[in-house]
């Protein structure tokens, strides 16, 4: 069983940063009854998912952070999928959204695939651990950390279901996708169903009838 530690590192880091450039398209799925979701919406209540880095409140619960928000998004319909259903093994079509964000401007990410989140000073099974501390709390570390890991917008990372990348960017990245190109459509859509049943059965999950 590989040891996760809880940061600071023990050893000398040399992080390695991947710069998304502007045409660079990510894709997001949202409900937009949660949290009054929308596609370019920053959550700011946390910390609730993986690489979420607000502050934690003394009873350890999520609150509300105004200083901090978070979004996550995949460059795949099938990366979002999965991360979304498949810890369930049915993928529930209801009225989910899925936003296509074609940036216009370049985001910096600090890189955890592979052998990268040990450059990072962690190692790789904080993406994959369900451990929800450890990951939100190394998160908060790369956040805090500037002068070791620079003003990063967020984190790319292999998702923990199907190893397809998967991003995390904080609300440093807000002004640069207010300036993105934004199209959504209902999950729904008829346009999406071959899609969305061709990865389910690449990933052994189940549909629900829709």
């Amino acid at each position: 069983m590989v040891t996760i530690r809880l940061p600071p590192p023990t050893r000398n880091v040399s992080p390695v940063v991947t710069i998304l450039p502007p045409k660079t398209k990510l894709i997001r799925i949202y409900d937009p009854t949660k949290y009054s979701a929308k596609a370019l919406s920053f959550r700011s209540i946390g910390p609730i998912s993986r690489f979420d880095h607000h502050k934690t409140s003394p009873d350890l619960k999520p609150q509300l952070d105004p200083e901090r928000s978070i979004i996550y998004g995949a460059f795949t319909l099938s990366s979002c999928l999965v991360e979304i259903f498949g810890d369930f093994d049915i993928i529930e079509v209801k009225q989910q959204q899925v936003a296509s964000i074609e940036l216009t401007k370049s985001l910096t990410l600090l890189d955890l695939r592979g052998n990268n989140a040990m450059k990072a000073g962690t190692v790789s099974a904080i993406s994959k651990t369900a451990n929800r501390n450890l990951s939100q709390t190394w998160s908060r570390y790369f956040y805090e950390q500037s002068s070791l890991y620079g003003e990063i917008d967020g984190l790319i990372y292999s998702n923990a279901h199907n190893d397809e990348d998967a991003v995390a960017l904080y609300q440093r990245a807000i002004t640069k996708l207010t300036l993105a190109k934004v199209q959504t459509m209902s999950l729904n859509h008829p346009a999406l169903r071959s899609a969305i049943f061709q990865i389910a059965q690449n990933h052994s999950l189940l549909v629900s009838p829709y």
